[in-house]
């Protein structure tokens, strides 16, 4: 869960580095350039988030000096951290060519073309550095396991022999084959080649993760814990504990899981990238941990690792979790003033600031997300949706729409959420038509999408329109969300619109269980328990509604007739 069993022995982890890590790796490449001091001030620019001010500075060097590879390279690193493949592909590309003998450009192309899947351009990449390299045994160990993550297993075997024949045997290569036997399903196989290994004492840190793995999948988990307990002493590496803490949560030892992966991320020497990878695991879901026991990883994660924007959004996400807005707030706030490309920062800062009713902060920092992040879909969606819950429906349509024409590239999720948003915002507009059209493409695009289900739902019962569609929809969205009591008001008011008022009798009262009281619940409610002939529970109901009748969208007028009459009014 924690660790992958795919391994990988080369790595540089260029493509996750952070500002600072990209500063580094700048000032590293300088030398005694005449442009060395150009490459200080692009640092510099960075520091302060000038971005774009530091991309303008490398523009100039390579207008100068068109062969800089170190500027380059730089560009490669920054548009690599902006996830914008395309553009770091072209640069890396160019310090290649400027400087062919240098490695390091080479080995951040290739992280590039797998950042991006190009599989065939890294194997041709490596085809080319092992003819310029040839007694580089990096080279060939990274092309055998490219050839297997290409789904070429049976290359990769034929080359691990030729390696092995060029080179000897050695424990880093058969923990290579090793990987691509365990994702064959041959694990007697991969235990076989391996165990040798341990009797060797090898400092290789995979022979015992692997091999741990191995058990593991056995259900030998006292076997595992000691293997991996003998490779932490043998090779002094704390990584080993993501791996002791899968073997604990396979056995249910949740406690002795949570305590080695503590040890992780305390540890110095775990670098920031698996950390990373280990805290958003869990923050999926995809773990046993408690919210205490996130809190104590994210809080280890900003102590270790303070320059870093994304431990910074961890933390803010649990406190997020825990209800402690004003706290996540200040830690997404930190997120985007060391990274302001950081789009899931400024989203996460958005959500919060709507949730503490801030809508004004919201759409300020939304458009200030935007002049650093211009055209961004996710970005105009929560600036348009900040607006429409200011009611300021002339700029949410211009933010939503906005999202939507930008949307192209963006994954079916968002483009279903920015559909449901310009759903409820044309009901808001009374423009009923586009506003089914827009709720059955959010659906169409993501069958879960509960939320744009129920809205859809309501406003067409509301307007006693296609109640059997209406239905349909909203008992969806309560199979697929059992416990929101506004799905199951939804539901009762159809129902109740649909004259089957027994029915609806039960859903309204899941509702009133699991929802906070609201004038529209109880308003229902009145209406429902009228047509089941209680009417005076009903005129009781209604007089709730109306004492929470501040900033609801009922008739209050229509309401305050049906107390007076004591009646139900259509």
């Amino acid at each position: 869960m924690f660790m992958k069993k795919y391994i990988r022995i080369v790595c540089l982890g260029l493509l996750m580095l952070g500002w600072i890590g990209v500063e580094q790796a700048i000032a590293q490449t300088a030398e005694d350039k005449p442009y060395k001091a150009q490459l200080a001030l692009v640092e510099n620019r960075l520091r302060q988030g000038n971005v774009s001010g530091a991309i303008e500075t490398l523009d100039e060097i390579i207008r100068e000096y068109p062969n800089a590879a170190e500027a380059h390279y730089a560009k490669a690193l920054m548009f690599g951290q902006l996830r914008n493949y395309e553009l770091a592909i072209a640069s890396a590309i160019l310090a290649v060519e400027s400087e062919p003998s240098n490695l390091l450009y080479a080995n951040y192309l290739l992280e590039l073309y797998k950042g991006s899947n190009n599989l065939p351009a890294a194997l041709g990449l490596l085809d080319e550095s092992i003819a310029k390299h040839s007694d580089n045994i990096v080279l060939y160990r990274e092309k055998i396991m490219m050839l297997h993550a290409n789904k070429q297993s049976d290359e990769a075997l034929r080359a691990y022999e030729l390696t092995k024949e060029k080179f000897g045997v050695s424990d880093t290569l058969d923990v290579i084959k090793a990987e691509i036997l365990l994702d064959l399903e041959q694990l007697p196989e991969a235990e076989q080649l391996l165990t040798p290994w341990v009797a060797k004492q090898s400092p290789v840190r995979q022979v015992y993760s692997s091999l741990g793995y191995i058990y593991t999948q056995q259900k030998n988990i006292k076997k595992a814990t000691q293997i991996l307990e003998k490779g932490l002493q043998v090779s002094k590496d704390p990584l080993l504990h993501f791996d002791l803490a899968d073997a604990y949560t396979a056995s249910k030892k949740d406690k002795q899981a949570f305590d080695a992966l503590l040890k992780a991320f305390e540890s110095h020497e775990v670098n920031y990238g698996d950390k990373h990878r280990v805290m958003f695991t869990i923050l999926g879901g995809k773990s046993n941990i408690t919210l205490d026991q996130m809190q104590e990883l994210a809080n280890m994660m900003v102590l270790r690792h303070p320059r870093i924007a994304d431990s910074h959004v961890a933390k803010g996400d649990v406190l997020w979790r825990r209800g402690n807005l004003q706290e996540a707030r200040s830690l997404f706030l930190t997120a985007v003033g060391i990274n302001p490309n950081h789009v899931d920062a400024w989203r996460m800062l958005m959500n919060v600031e709507l949730g503490l009713n801030e809508v004004d902060a919201a759409i300020q920092h939304g458009q200030e997300a935007l002049s650093v992040n211009p055209n961004n879909a996710m970005l105009l969606y929560f600036t348009g949706l900040s607006y429409m819950v200011k009611d300021d429906t002339d700029n949410s349509r211009k933010m939503l729409e906005a999202a939507l024409d930008n949307s192209g590239e963006e994954n079916a999720f968002l483009q279903s959420l920015i559909y449901a948003g310009l759903g409820d915002l044309y009901h808001k507009l009374s423009m009923s038509d586009v506003s089914d059209v827009a709720y059955e493409e959010a659906i169409k695009l993501d069958s879960t999408n509960a939320t744009a289900m129920n809205n859809y739902a309501y406003y067409l019962a509301e307007r006693n329109e296609k109640l059997d569609v209406a239905e349909k929809y909203s008992r969806l969205s309560n199979e697929l969300d059992p416990n929101s009591g506004t799905f199951q008001d939804t539901y009762a008011w159809i129902l109740f619109k649909k004259g089957d008022y027994s029915e609806a009798l039960k859903w309204i009262q899941k509702a009133l269980a699991g929802s906070e009281p609201s004038a529209v619940l109880y308003d229902h409610y009145g209406d429902i328990l009228y047509k089941n002939n209680q009417s005076k529970e009903a005129v009781r109901q209604w007089e709730k509604a109306l004492a929470l009748k501040e900033g609801s969208d009922l008739d209050v007028e229509k309401l305050k007739e049906k107390i007076t009459k004591k009646s139900y009014v259509e």
